[in-house]
């Protein structure tokens, strides 16, 4: 059985990281409708492996439940695929960064400066890395991803950060990487990024 972690967007979901909505019509990204959106997401993907160190990850389009951009489906305690929702990929470039907008506005998401990237971003650090996964690398990883969620939820100081990161640790986890894919480098963004190098995830 499958576990997934959704990236709900604008608060119009309550934070969960298991998403239970069905996951239908799946199809290559080529299909996108906007070149534009096709571009970005793929440029995205790219800033993710050259940013993370980790492979590009299996990206479908699909129809998700409103509400939610993308999710990531965890098969087996292994990453099997990221989703993103037709509704808004195939609106184009304007639909998925105003959605993540509200996000960032309603203070929901951790701020970065690619809104339009946020979603395959988050999506694919799911993919690299989160609690639903069983590999060695993985479990590994997990203890000290933990350990920095404790002292990153302990830190009055911190800033830039959303209440989905709050969460759970497999969200902290998303939101963090991220900010440091796409956002303002801080001591946690410099971390994930050191995790991910250590464990090779």
């Amino acid at each position: 059985m499958g576990r997934n972690s959704s990236g709900t967007r604008g608060g119009m979901q309550p934070g969960d990281s298991s998403y239970k909505g069905k996951i239908t019509g799946v199809e290559d990204l080529v299909k996108m409708k906007d070149p534009q959106m096709y571009k970005d997401t793929k440029a995205a993907i790219s800033r993710y492996h050259s940013v993370m160190g980790v492979r590009q990850r299996d990206v479908k389009l699909a129809n998700l439940s409103a509400g939610t951009l993308g999710v990531h489906q965890t098969l087996n305690g292994k990453s099997n695929a990221v989703y993103l929702n037709k509704q808004y990929f195939n609106k184009g470039k304007k639909s998925v960064d105003a959605t993540t907008r509200k996000g960032y506005a309603s203070g929901w998401h951790t701020k970065t400066n690619k809104p339009t990237a946020h979603t395959v971003t988050h999506e694919l650090a799911h993919a690299t890395w989160n609690e639903h996964m069983t590999g060695a690398k993985q479990k590994a990883a997990g203890k000290e991803i933990n350990k920095l969620y404790t002292q990153w939820r302990k830190d009055k100081k911190k800033s830039g950060y959303g209440k989905y990161a709050e969460t759970n640790v497999s969200e902290f986890w998303a939101e963090t990487v991220t900010k440091a894919v796409h956002g303002k480098a801080d001591k946690y963004t410099r971390k994930v990024k050191a995790i991910a190098k250590k464990y090779d995830l």
